[in-house]
């Protein structure tokens, strides 16, 4: 087993950790070449990633005595408690210091964040220069820590660890299910697409919620419907204590859902990871779908006008398919206007006369970019229903799937054969 098998992801973060480590192992082969090893290591990032279990496997990998600080005292005694501690890792060298969730040991806010532990602390890590001490800390929010604590020669090498992406989350969730009873059903990569923007711990969480449901409903094997079921009630907030809703409104939600459905999927094939016509918390609404664009659309114009289109889709379906206005859309629009004004203004992508700079840009600019916003709309709004009419037999394939099933995933669209039409 080699180190960090515990911790899934982070190739990169992985390889400068090693790097690290080689130092600690062979300091002698780095001062031949006149190089400064790193002494400091500072993990970065939101609760559930696994900052804790990486720097614990560092801390185990380094084979030195150790030494762990966490906020358990009052603020007085934790201050002398990180100086006793740091004085104890000094007489004990080669020794290895652990600040886990450092962020959390004083109560100050980015604006006033010279507490007295990170001052504390600051002068500890200088104390120790020349020493054979190396220091690791886990941070949940770094912007809450001082610069001149978390700058170069302090904490040399500062990672980010962000949540996994939908490969590393496959992988989470298959290491968390192989002790688990489950049935042949189970699929990890179409679980991963529920996942996304998720943390580790979070994954966890879903596994195990999967597992209580499947035991008080008396079955012995958690089946991969469990698992789908304990995502959208995790993450999504999918309500199961309320009355259903009418049949007629069910398939008008099934409806909208499939129009951004289908128009995600003819724009970029494969983009859409689920779509729900339960009752979901997050969106407020009776449906939600997740779609994502591909990574070859990431922060273009053309990846901006799929999006905003994709948004569209809801509103042109139920106009196309029940002749009515879709009363579900505020949040839509909201998304739609906004990515066409950020086109119009902030990238100046049609002309430079609706860019608006500040206290002194004029009033005719500010109503050339309405003006501006609400024509644009109104043409992608037609290019949505267009795209929808043309490929109409592949929206009642999906609107049909969507309310049989209620949730539907990409296998399940990648199962009908329809045939679909760009233009």
């Amino acid at each position: 087993m080699s180190r960090f098998d515990k911790v899934i992801g982070y190739a990169a973060i992985k390889e400068q950790m090693n790097m690290a480590l080689d130092a600690m192992y062979e300091p002698e082969k780095y001062k031949k070449l006149g190089v400064t090893v790193p002494k400091g290591i500072l993990l970065n990032g939101v609760p559930g990633v696994g900052k804790t279990l990486f720097a614990s496997e560092f801390v185990a990998a380094s084979g030195r005595k150790a030494f762990t600080i966490r906020k358990n005292k009052p603020d007085g005694d934790f201050v002398d408690c990180i100086r006793e501690t740091f004085d104890e890792a000094a007489k004990n060298t080669p020794s290895i210091v652990f600040l886990d969730d450092m962020d959390k040991f004083a109560n100050e806010d980015q604006v006033h964040c010279n507490a007295e532990e990170y001052v504390t602390i600051q002068a500890c890590i200088d104390d120790v220069k020349g020493k054979d001490v190396f220091v690791i800390a886990t941070t949940n929010d770094m912007q809450r820590l001082p610069a001149s604590l978390t700058r170069s020669g302090r904490f040399d090498w500062v990672f980010r660890l962000c949540v996994p992406d939908a490969e590393d989350s496959e992988k989470i969730f298959s290491f968390y299910l192989k002790d688990k009873n489950v049935d042949d059903s189970i699929d990890a990569a179409e679980l991963a697409r529920f996942a996304r923007g998720y943390s580790c711990a979070s994954l966890e969480k879903v596994v195990n919620d999967a597992g209580l449901h499947a035991g008080y409903a008396g079955r012995e094997l958690i089946s991969q419907e469990d698992l789908i079921q304990s995502c959208l009630r995790t993450f999504y907030g999918m309500k199961t204590d309320e009355k259903a809703f009418p049949d007629a409104t069910i398939r008008r939600i099934a409806i909208h859902e499939a129009g951004h459905v289908v128009i995600s999927e003819i724009l970029s094939p494969e983009s859409v990871d689920f779509a729900s016509i339960c009752c979901h918390k997050r969106t407020d609404s009776g449906g939600l779908t997740s779609y994502r664009p591909n990574d070859e659309d990431d922060d273009t114009f053309e990846g901006t006008e799929k999006q905003i289109m994709a948004a569209l889709g809801g509103k042109a379906a139920t106009e196309i398919v029940l002749g009515e206005t879709d009363m579900g859309t505020n949040r839509d629009m909201r998304t739609v206007f906004e990515l066409v004004r950020d086109l119009i203004d902030a990238h100046t992508s049609y002309d430079f006369g609706s860019w608006c700079h500040g206290d002194e840009t004029a009033q005719s600019v500010y109503e050339s970019l309405d003006r501006t916003t609400a024509i644009e709309v109104s043409r992608y709004y037609k290019k949505v229903k267009q795209l929808l009419i043309n490929n109409r037999y592949f929206l009642d394939a999906v609107i049909e799937k969507l309310y049989e099933k209620k949730t539907i995933s990409y296998k399940d669209l990648k199962a009908l054969s329809v045939t679909r039409r760009i233009a």
